[in-house]
C-alpha cells in the first residue's frame, strides 16, 4: 500500500489526510502548534493519520509517494509583523514607492462598511522603513534599453551602507527590471560578495509585471518572510526524512499547485494563502468526477470563512492580492475571504449596542470557551448551547468539550443583550451565517451569476455544521457535504491530490490587428522557460502540459484584464485572429454589449503560460460506497436540538454515520461525525452517493 498526503495548516486545526493506492481517504486532526513550532502540529498529526491506519509513523512515511504541505507562515509573519529586517534597494530617486503607495493604500482591503470611515482608516505601517531603503544610480527604460549603466561602485557603497544596519533580507525592485533583469542580477552578486548568505529577492523574478508599486510590494514581502519561510520549510523536510520520508516534500502555492520545498523557499509570497486554495484544489478535484462545472466552494474553519468559484469547471483566477493593505500582484486561485468562523467571538458592538460577532477570533488558544481556557463566547460555544455539537463527541469523542463553559459564557452575552440564552445563541449563528451568504453574494450576483446556477460545497470543521443557514439565507436548494467526514479537511485532501504546477507570464505589447510572429515569439519564449525549470524540478517532459492565456484589454484601460485562452498546437494566423472576436464576446458577456468601445484599440499585454506535471499516483475511489437495499437509516439516538430559524427545541435525530446510498434522511437531524457535525433542518434531507459525498436539499416530499 502506497499513501499520498496532504497536510494544511490551520488557524485551530492542523489537518492530515492520505489517500491510498486504492484510492480511499483517511484524515485526522491535531491542535495547530503556532506558540511553539507548527512542526509540532504537523508531527501530531501525521501520528494519528498513522494511527488510523495501524502503522508506526515511520512506516506511513516510508510508504509515501507524494507529501504536500499547506502551510500559513507567510501568512502569519506578514499579519503578525514577525518578518525579516528588510533593506529595498530601487532606481535612485525611487525610493519612496512604497511608502507613497497607491492612491487607495489606506483603504486597501478594509471591508466595505469602514471605507467612509477616515479616522480609523490609515496606511499600514511601513514593511521596510525608509531608512532601509537605499537608491542606485542606473535606469533601465520601457523597451529593456539600458538608459543609464548601473555605476556598480555607487551601488557597492550603498549596499555596504544598509546592510551594516543589520538587514536580514534584501529586495530589489528597479525601474522596468521584467524587461531587462541585467542590473537586478548584477546587484544580487554585488551583495553576495560581500554577505555570501544573505537573502535576496529581485522583482524581475518575483512579480514580472507592469507596476513599480506591486512589484516593489511582491519582492519586499517575498524577503520579509523568505528567511523564516525557507528555514521553516527545510527544517520540516529534514524532520520528515529523518522519519522515513523518503520523497520529496512539496509545497502548496496560492495558484493552486504544489512545488518543491527548493522552489517554495525561494518564492514564498506564492505560498500566502495556499491553505484556503487547497480546498479551492480539492473540489475541483471531486466536482470533476461529479460533473459538476459551475460550483460556490465555502471553506468554513475555526477562524475565517472562504469562498471560491468553479466556473464551467475551472477555478477562478485572480491576478492581484491584498494582504494588510498591501497590494501585490501575482496569479493566484481566486479565494476571498473573511473573518467568520467557529472560533468567531460574539459580542456586543460599542456604537449600535447590538450583537457582532468576529471578526475577532478565539484561535486554538486559548479556543472557544467549551475548549476549557477561553472565556468568550464564540459560534462553537453557541453550537454546544443549541445542541448542534455533542461536547461528549467532538473529534471523535477525542476531545471533550465543556458545556457549561459554554452556557456561561453565552450566558453573559445574553444578559449584556438583555436577551434569552437561546435567543443570543440562536443570534450569534444567524449573524454568523449572514456574514457567510453575504461574502457568497459578493462572489456571485455583485458579478452578473445566479448561485442558483451553482452547486454548493460545504467543508471546513464548521461548514458542515452551519451549511443549512448560510444555503437558507441565499435561498439555494443544494448542499454538497465533500466526502462526508472528509469535509472538515478538504483543504489537506486537496493539497494531496493536486499536482505539481507553476505560473509564468511575460509582458508585453501588442495591439490588434495582431501580430502572429510577435504573439508566436512571446509564448514560445514562455514555454521554453517553462519546460525548463519543470525539467530542472524532475519532472519528465512528456509529463508536463502547458495551458495558455493571453492577457487582454482595450489599450491604456489599465484596470482591465480579460484571460483569453489560447489553443495548444501552433500559435497560427487563424488563432490571432480569433483574439479579437473573442475579447469583444467576453467583454460584453460581462458588461453587456453597449460597453464594448469603437475608438479603443485591443492589445495583448501579457501572456500567461501554466505548466503543470500530470500526477499518474492516487486517484479518488469512485465506488466507496455501494448502494444499499434498505429502505432506512434509523437514528442511533436523539436530543433535543434548539434549531434557530424555528425558535424552539425539537427532539431531533442522531446519526453516527451517513445514510446508506439510495437511502434518505428527513430533517432535523444531526448527522454526528468524527471530525464535523452535518445539521438537517427541518424541512430538509440529506443523501449519501457512491464517493461517500453528502447532499443536503430541501425535502421532496413537502406536501406528503
Amino acid at each position: 500500500m502506497t499513501y499520498a498526503i496532504g497536510v494544511d495548516i490551520g488557524g485551530t486545526f492542523t489537518d492530515c489526510v492520505a489517500v491510498d493506492s486504492a484510492g480511499t481517504v483517511v484524515q485526522s486532526k491535531a491542535l495547530s502548534t503556532h506558540a511553539t513550532s507548527p512542526v509540532e502540529g504537523v508531527l501530531a498529526g501525521l501520528q494519528l493519520l498513522a494511527e488510523a491506519e495501524g502503522l508506526s509513523l515511520e512506516a506511513l512515511l516510508q510508504q509515501t509517494e507524494q507529501f504536500g504541505h499547506g502551510t500559513t507562515i507567510g501568512t502569519n509573519l506578514v499579519v503578525e509583523r514577525l518578518g525579516a529586517k528588510v533593506g529595498l534597494i530601487a532606481t535612485q530617486g525611487h525610493g519612496d514607492a512604497l511608502l507613497m503607495m497607491r492612491g487607495r493604500g489606506r483603504t486597501a482591503g478594509v471591508p466595505a462598511d469602514q471605507l467612509l470611515n477616515v479616522r480609523d482608516t490609515d496606511k499600514p505601517a511601513p514593511l521596510v522603513p525608509r531608512e532601509h531603503v537605499a537608491e542606485v544610480v542606473e535606469r533601465v527604460v520601457n523597451d529593456g534599453s539600458v538608459l543609464v549603466p548601473l555605476d556598480e561602485e555607487q551601488a557597492r557603497s550603498a549596499l555596504r551602507a544598509l546592510l551594516d544596519q543589520d538587514v536580514e533580507a534584501i529586495a530589489v525592485a528597479l525601474m522596468w527590471s521584467f524587461r531587462n533583469p541585467a542590473h537586478e542580477r548584477r546587484i544580487r552578486e554585488l551583495v553576495h560578495e560581500i554577505r555570501p548568505d544573505m537573502y535576496v529577492s529581485l522583482s524581475s523574478d518575483i512579480a514580472p509585471r507592469i507596476g513599480e508599486y506591486e512589484r516593489t510590494v511582491a519582492t519586499v514581502i517575498n524577503s520579509y518572510v523568505g528567511p523564516r519561510s525557507s528555514r521553516y520549510l527545510r527544517q520540516l523536510e529534514a524532520d520528515l526524512a529523518e522519519r522515513g520520508l523518503t520523497v520529496p516534500a512539496f509545497i502548496m502555492q496560492s495558484n493552486g499547485g504544489v512545488v518543491p520545498v527548493a522552489s517554495a523557499a525561494e518564492t514564498p509570497v506564492k505560498t500566502i494563502g495556499s491553505g484556503p486554495v487547497g480546498g479551492l484544489a480539492g473540489t475541483a478535484a471531486l466536482a470533476a468526477r461529479l460533473g459538476h462545472r459551475n460550483v460556490i466552494a465555502t471553506d468554513m474553519g475555526g477562524t475565517s470563512f472562504e469562498v471560491g468559484l468553479l466556473i464551467d469547471g475551472a477555478p477562478l483566477l485572480a491576478s492581484e492580492q491584498v494582504i494588510e493593505q498591501y497590494t501585490y500582484r501575482l496569479p493566484q486561485l481566486d479565494v476571498r475571504s473573511i473573518a467568520c468562523g467557529g472560533g468567531s467571538i460574539a459580542q456586543v458592538d460599542h456604537i449600535s449596542r447590538g450583537l457582532r460577532v468576529g471578526p475577532e477570533s478565539a484561535g486554538s488558544n486559548p479556543g472557544p470557551a467549551c475548549y476549557g481556557l477561553g472565556t468568550l463566547p464564540t459560534v462553537t460555544d453557541a453550537d454546544v448551547v443549541l445542541g448542534l455539537i455533542d461536547p461528549d463527541q467532538f473529534l471523535g469523542g477525542k476531545m471533550k468539550l465543556d458545556r457549561a463553559a459554554a452556557e456561561a459564557a453565552v450566558g453573559r452575552l445574553a444578559d449584556a443583550l438583555g436577551a434569552g440564552l437561546e435567543e443570543t445563541a440562536a443570534g450569534i449563528l444567524k449573524v454568523n451565517s449572514f456574514a457567510a451568504a453575504t461574502l457568497i453574494r459578493q462572489r456571485t450576483l455583485e458579478q452578473g451569476l445566479d448561485p442558483r446556477d451553482f452547486m454548493i460545497y460545504a467543508f471546513g470543521g464548521a461548514g458542515p455544521v452551519h451549511a443549512f443557514a448560510f444555503a437558507h439565507e441565499l435561498g439555494a436548494q443544494g448542499v454538497l457535504v465533500p466526502l462526508g467526514n472528509g469535509a472538515s479537511t478538504l483543504s489537506a485532501f486537496g493539497i494531496a491530490v493536486t499536482e505539481a504546477k507553476q505560473i509564468f507570464e511575460e509582458e508585453c505589447s501588442i495591439v490588434a490587428p495582431f501580430d502572429v510572429q510577435a504573439v508566436r515569439a512571446v509564448t514560445e519564449r514562455l514555454e521554453g522557460t517553462a519546460l525548463q525549470t519543470m525539467v530542472d524540478a524532475g519532472f519528465a517532459p512528456e509529463d508536463i502540459r502547458m495551458d495558455r492565456t493571453a492577457l487582454t484589454r482595450y489599450a491604456t484601460q489599465y484596470l482591465q484584464e480579460l484571460p483569453i485562452p489560447l489553443p495548444a498546437g501552433d500559435v497560427s494566423e487563424t488563432v490571432v485572429a480569433e483574439l479579437g472576436g473573442k475579447f469583444s464576446a467576453e467583454y460584453s458577456r460581462l458588461y453587456g454589449s453597449t460597453a464594448l468601445s469603437a475608438f479603443h484599440t485591443v492589445e495583448i499585454f501579457s501572456v500567461r503560460v501554466i505548466a503543470t506535471a500530470v500526477r499518474h499516483g492516487q486517484a479518488i475511489e469512485s465506488t466507496a460506497h455501494e448502494p444499499t437495499t434498505e429502505s432506512s437509516h434509523d437514528p442511533d439516538n436523539d436530543r433535543q436540538v434548539f434549531w434557530p430559524d424555528e425558535g424552539r427545541w425539537i427532539t431531533t435525530g442522531v446519526y453516527l454515520s451517513p445514510p446508506p446510498v439510495g437511502v434518505v434522511i428527513h430533517g432535523p437531524a444531526v448527522v454526528q461525525l468524527p471530525h464535523t457535525t452535518i445539521s438537517v433542518p427541518p424541512g430538509q434531507s440529506l443523501e449519501t452517493d457512491t464517493a461517500g459525498n453528502c447532499a443536503l436539499f430541501a425535502r421532496k416530499d413537502l406536501s406528503a
